[in-house]
């Protein structure tokens, strides 16, 4: 069954898209509109838009940056931070535009009367917190994704969009990854554009919506990447808002796009359900997706299906934690800035849990010191005559009534998680290239969830 089909045989399903390179310009606004073949297949301003457009929810675009000023995002765009380049974010460093085209599929609202022209995100009432990583050219910028996912959650970020990828990160960057799970936030990353399947980081950690790429006829793009992945989204033939000016245009290929239609839909189900908890919006997103006929999910290549955002369909909330594993934490855990911080309605962090335990290990060896100062003074007075024996003066018959000795409590130990406290495929990454396409190779990776290649 082709993309259109499966869409409106709901009534109105979403689609998602993708950018990541061969950005190529566009002259006119209202061809750009046009050109936005997922918004169409959507009909969101039918099924999705008078439910919810994601009105109240902050998606961090971990990127390289945002133009703010477009006129497509004017008013869209919050102060972040540029770890790479300093500022607030609001300056795309990237040749092509990629985070100001991420950003615009996500929460643009376009412009014109009734902005009717321009691009419109699939959550035009979200709101974008810039974050830049680097310029998207190489593999400049990389170490400040773990900094960057922990800024995005320690400045109310309620989704987490990260358009790139590498075959390796960041030692500490599965921690970031858990600090953001711990703290009630949905990472949403992209697959890669190679076509292949080997592990693929921030996208193949436990717990993150790792996102490929289809086509309007709901075909996976040849260059997407399989092997673990959550749902799939449109990336090719992508329009998406450019950098180079406040009026320009570009279109392009790729997992970058759908990543960003599928944080959208993540942002458009946390408006409409404030309760649930970023597990079960996953949980959502999974159960909303569109299964191509003939096949089985969990798929290498389709995961559970194309995203599609339908508000109609009940979905039982489940497990807090939702549907995937989760990351693994460290034992500090800690802010952005060093601190640590819990969100609302979240349990005790490690760190608490860890003060608990060497307070009692303290409080135990204190008691036992005193037992032992108890038990010098009975048998020195034992032996100089002065304290009663069986009914002797001072006796109360029987043994002395020693106090119990207290046992010293266990260290607290963080949870180790279904890895062992470990990488999810084994050693810790390093370093990895955050954008993966073009002339650089953009790895593939490993499926989850234990099938086999397609």
């Amino acid at each position: 069954m082709g993309f259109s089909r499966a869409l409106r045989s709901l009534g109105g399903a979403a689609l998602a898209g993708a950018l990541v390179v061969g950005v190529a310009p566009m002259a006119h606004a209202d061809e750009a509109r046009s050109a936005q073949w997922p918004i169409s297949e959507y009909q969101a301003s039918k099924y999705v838009w008078p439910k919810s457009t994601g009105k109240g929810v902050t998606v961090a675009v971990i990127d390289t940056g945002v133009r703010a000023t477009h006129i497509d995002l004017a008013g869209q765009v919050l102060s972040g931070k540029d770890f790479a380049f300093g500022g607030d974010g609001e300056t795309d460093h990237s040749p092509e535009g990629h985070g100001t085209a991420v950003a615009s599929l996500i929460a643009a609202h376009g412009h014109g009367p009734s902005d009717a022209d321009g691009i419109i995100g699939l959550a035009p009432g979200a709101k974008i917190l810039p974050i830049g990583v680097g310029a998207g050219t190489g593999g400049g910028g990389t170490d400040y994704v773990p900094q960057a996912i922990r800024y995005a959650v320690d400045h109310g970020a309620q989704v987490i969009n990260m358009s790139l990828g590498g075959a390796t990160a960041p030692a500490d960057e599965e921690q970031a990854i858990a600090y953001a799970e711990q703290h009630n936030v949905v990472v949403v990353a992209a697959a890669g554009n190679e076509g292949i399947s080997v592990p693929q980081y921030p996208g193949s950690y436990p717990g993150v919506i790792k996102v490929g790429a289809v086509d309007q006829s709901g075909t996976l793009w040849p260059q997407s990447n399989t092997g673990g992945i959550t749902v799939v989204a449109p990336g090719a033939g992508i329009v998406g808002d450019g950098a180079q000016s406040d009026t320009g245009y570009g279109k392009g290929d790729g997992t970058s796009f759908a990543t960003a239609y599928v944080s959208a839909i993540a942002a458009i189900y946390r408006s409409a359900h404030p309760n649930l908890t970023a597990g079960q919006i996953v949980n959502y997103v999974i159960k909303t997706a569109i299964m191509p006929k003939g096949m089985t999910a969990p798929d290498s290549a389709y995961g559970y299906g194309i995203a599609s955002p339908d508000l109609n369909m009940k979905v039982a909330a489940g497990p807090a934690a939702g549907p995937l594993p989760q990351a693994t934490p460290s034992a500090g855990g800690g802010s952005s800035d060093g601190g640590s911080s819990a969100a609302p309605g979240t349990s005790t962090t490690a760190s608490d849990s860890s003060s608990s335990g060497s307070m009692g290990i303290i409080l135990g060896v204190l008691g036992g010191l005193v037992v032992l100062v108890i038990i010098i003074v009975v048998i020195a007075r034992n032996r100089r005559g002065g304290g009663g024996g069986n009914g002797g003066a001072g006796g109360g018959g029987g043994q002395p009534g020693y106090p119990q000795q207290q046992q010293p409590q266990q260290a607290y130990q963080p949870p180790t998680g279904q890895y062992g406290g470990q990488s999810p495929y084994g050693q810790p990454p390093q370093a990895q290239n955050p954008y993966g396409g073009g002339n650089q190779p953009y790895p593939p990776q490993q499926n989850p969830y234990g099938n086999q290649g397609r």
